[in-house]
């Protein structure tokens, strides 16, 4: 793994988008915030606050209508998306779009080749390797974009509700292997979530998106030791009362939800609530 790292910087960022008139609105206004080399920031917020927009954003797949982003590596900094959908290429096989990913990074193609089998083991799908995207259920697809994204060997992790598709067991699994990663090179990571859960499992800070157009509401410090276990942690000291801390900030309360949802720490364990 490489021993590069960079942060993050987000200054006064919007983005606009065509409205049905034709007119630019607000999806992101003024998000500054800053993420520290080798830091896991998690972002959540209501459905359609901006989340995967401002990471898009930060990707430079999208156009900023005001504000910068920065990287301290520069434009050769490697940055790995991971999308909601996987994003693979239906006419190579799972080994094969991860060679892709080798071979831009500068690897010979034998070395690729190995590389990307052993990848595939690490996450469960070495008997997989031979098989194209079409012959593998979701949750395969998007533990072999996982790798391809690993295999890139980033800096800079931007990942949007990479862990979505995978089932219970899987997600543990992948999780695990994810933070064990992490931890032995220390990437930075953006990543964006829905679940609450996650979110303070695998962060050292949590951002708190409004509502549309996205700003930031609050931060959350996690502050739990690491190494960390994607399904032990929760029930590690403090884990609670973070968990809830997010809760509040997305605007519930001990005494009941907003606009007449099931409020408390109970609410926030279940996905699915925005």
């Amino acid at each position: 793994m490489s021993a590069r790292r960079a942060s993050v910087s987000v200054r006064e960022v919007s983005v606009r988008y065509p409205g049905a008139a034709g007119e630019a609105g607000p999806a992101v206004e003024g998000v500054s915030f800053a993420v520290e080399a080798g830091e896991f920031v998690a972002i959540v917020g209501p459905s359609g606050c901006g989340k995967s927009t401002l990471l898009k954003a930060i990707a430079g797949l999208v156009p900023l209508a005001a504000g910068e982003v920065t990287l301290s590596g520069g434009a050769e900094t490697r940055v790995g998306f991971v999308f909601q959908s996987d994003a693979l290429l239906p006419w190579r096989t799972a080994s094969g779009n991860i060679e892709v990913a080798l071979r831009l990074s500068g690897e010979r193609a034998t070395a690729a080749k190995g590389r990307a089998r052993a990848l595939l083991e690490r996450v469960g799908l070495g008997e997989a390797s031979e098989k194209f995207p079409g012959q593998l259920s979701g949750g395969m697809r998007k533990r072999v974009a996982l790798a391809r994204a690993l295999a890139y060997d980033p800096a800079v992790f931007l990942m949007d509700e990479s862990f979505t598709a995978l089932d219970a067991q899987t997600r543990i699994q992948v999780g695990n292997f994810f933070l064990e990663i992490l931890a032995q090179s220390g990437q930075t990571v953006l990543f964006v979530t829905h679940d609450i859960e996650e979110a303070v499992t695998l962060a050292d800070r949590v951002l708190v998106m409004s509502r549309g157009p996205g700003r930031i509401v609050r931060t959350i410090e996690v502050g739990l030791a690491r190494p960390r276990d994607y399904y032990a942690s929760r029930f590690a000291s403090g884990f609670k009362e973070r968990q809830q801390a997010v809760w509040d900030a997305l605007g519930y309360s001990h005494g009941g939800g907003a606009a007449g949802g099931s409020g408390g720490v109970r609410g926030c364990v279940m996905r699915g609530w925005a």
